[in-house]
């Protein structure tokens, strides 16, 4: 009988939550130490809760702090790597900007340097050449000078007697050797000019009717014209036996001196294998001035060779014209 009433009781406490929540226990003694039960348990719930929270908040500022750290060291890294890399490429470059000075140098001084870029004894060469121009280029001068002394020069009026007795003062400079003698003075090439041009043609007096004087006047300058290319020629190759300048202490050399000076150095003479051993330590461009050098020199030489030709030609072409016009 009683255990239709315990179900019963259950049944309905189950369908009724009103019902399922009500205390049945009335003992004073359990309800009071259940009471307390409860108090302590929300207290140590509510001081745990605390100390989870306390804890929560330590643990964020602890992850908080250490992100900082993490990120502060991260931008210390990144900037020390950043430093590192930029001084070792400015190490770098300054490296390579003094070996590339240093190369520049070095090629500057071996392009350019007095040894080995501006020719075989530069100087010495430049003085050379320099002498030699300047004494080729005085030929014509000289050559123009020494014509115009010749007692045969055109316009000249030197006696027949006075012309005789030069010639027969010393009939031993009559020989041609004398213009390629370089120990002979340049008097003696006078000399051997006027024998080889003969007497001077005379001149009309004024005693001479107007029209004899006249013809006398046109013969004379004929075969002063017919020979004044001869003369001319022989003026030139006297001139290149002349020492250049009239100056006070002047003691350049002749351009036939020069010449041989020349030859002396780059034809195979005694400063041949100096020149021809120095070309060996020559840079670049010191060979290329070497050859300009010899450029310059072997349009000289061909300069001096056209105005030979010319002269040849005029002599060649004056026989031509002294042959065609007879006596005239």
């Amino acid at each position: 009988m009683m255990k239709p009433i315990l179900l019963a009781a259950a049944l309905a406490a189950l369908a009724s939550p009103v019902a399922a929540q009500s205390c049945f226990v009335v003992d004073p003694l359990w309800i009071a130490g259940h009471t307390r039960a409860t108090g302590a348990l929300e207290a140590q719930v509510t001081t745990l809760g605390t100390t989870i929270a306390t804890q929560r908040s330590l643990t964020l500022e602890m992850l908080l702090s250490a992100m900082k750290v993490q990120t502060a060291q991260v931008s210390t890294n990144g900037e020390r790597e950043v430093n590192l890399v930029s001084n070792t490429q400015q190490a770098v470059a300054a490296t390579l900007s003094q070996v590339a000075q240093r190369q520049a140098l070095v090629d500057a001084r071996e392009q350019y340097s007095y040894d080995t870029g501006q020719g075989v004894n530069a100087c010495g060469s430049i003085d050379l050449m320099n002498a030699t121009n300047r004494s080729l280029g005085n030929v014509t001068m000289t050559g123009r000078e020494t014509y115009r002394e010749l007692d045969v020069a055109p316009g000249k009026n030197v006696p027949i007697l006075e012309a005789t007795r030069a010639r027969l003062k010393d009939p031993t400079k009559a020989d041609a050797a004398i213009l390629f003698d370089p120990s002979a003075s340049d008097e003696d090439r006078k000399t051997v000019i006027q024998d080889m041009a003969g007497l001077p043609m005379p001149k009309p007096t004024a005693a001479m009717p107007g029209a004899e004087a006249d013809l006398m006047m046109l013969r004379a300058r004929r075969v002063e014209a017919l020979r004044s290319p001869a003369l001319v020629s022989l003026s030139a190759v006297r001139g290149m036996s002349i020492a250049e300048g009239h100056e006070v202490g002047s003691s350049a050399p002749s351009p036939l001196a020069q010449l041989e000076a020349l030859i002396g150095q780059y034809g195979g003479g005694p400063q041949y294998e100096a020149w021809s051993a120095g070309l060996a330590g020559q840079s670049e461009h010191g060979l290329l001035i070497e050859l300009t050098r010899m450029r310059s020199m072997s349009l000289a030489l061909r300069q001096q060779l056209i105005e030979q030709q010319a002269r040849t030609s005029a002599v060649l072409g004056t026989m031509l014209a002294a042959q065609a016009g007879g006596n005239l």
